[in-house]
């Protein structure tokens, strides 16, 4: 069975496995969201362990990225993942990160 790839040798969306397709429409999602944020009033960025899928060094680079957008809008990421949470408190106040952990 010959595989299908897409234009150039790539492979199609619906060939890559879940975590490649997260991080590769998380930043198509950012790119959309900065560009409806310089023609209009900012909206909150609220998402649900969309880092989930992510391994380490990924996951911190995703949450500087997000730290930098939240100087433009409110960005809320939940996870109930304490690697993630443990990552954005690591980012601290400098980046303008603040970790709010729900009680059970």
């Amino acid at each position: 069975m010959i595989e299908e790839l897409a234009p150039g040798g790539g492979k199609r969306v619906e060939q890559m496995s879940s975590g490649t397709r997260d991080q590769l429409y998380l930043p198509l999602r950012l790119a959309t969201l900065e560009r409806h944020l310089a023609a209009t009033k900012p909206m909150s960025f609220t998402v649900d362990d969309i880092l989930v899928q992510f391994d380490d060094a990924r996951t911190t680079a995703a949450l500087e990225i997000l730290a930098e957008l939240g100087r433009l809008t409110q960005v809320i990421l939940f996870t109930h993942h304490r690697q993630v949470a443990g990552q954005a408190n690591a980012l601290g106040e400098a980046h303008g990160v603040a970790v709010h952990e729900l009680g059970a």
